[in-house]
């Protein structure tokens, strides 16, 4: 799968994620697909060609694995304290799904006593 295969894909998670970002306080203006690095990856199980999209946003980074039957994967770095639980930070935002359905959680990590 090429990068221009992707990119209608690739634009709408991309919204997605600035979405869902912002809801825990983090602005990422500079995710954009023309922004990104882009490489072919083959799934070893199933012989098909994925593409990995890498983007860096303010030091924050951004992950994305495209396959060719329309899934994404994915992992976007928060880096923020969780804002109903102060023993935590959220440190990345994992995605998966199939788009325009995708899903996100926010990865938590607790905070030295």
């Amino acid at each position: 799968m090429s990068p221009e295969a992707a990119r209608g894909t690739g634009e709408t998670v991309l919204a997605l994620i600035r979405a869902e970002a912002v809801r825990y306080g983090v602005d990422l203006p500079d995710l954009g697909w023309g922004n990104g690095q882009f490489e072919q990856q083959r799934d070893p199980a199933s012989g098909d060609e994925a593409l990995i999209a890498r983007w860096k946003c303010g030091g924050r980074k951004v992950e994305l694995t495209l396959r060719p039957d329309g899934h994404v994967y994915g992992e976007c770095d928060l880096l923020v304290d969780h804002p109903q639980r102060p023993k935590f930070w959220m440190d990345t935002l994992s995605v998966w799904g199939l788009p325009p359905a995708i899903k996100f959680e926010p990865n938590l990590i607790a905070k030295p006593d």
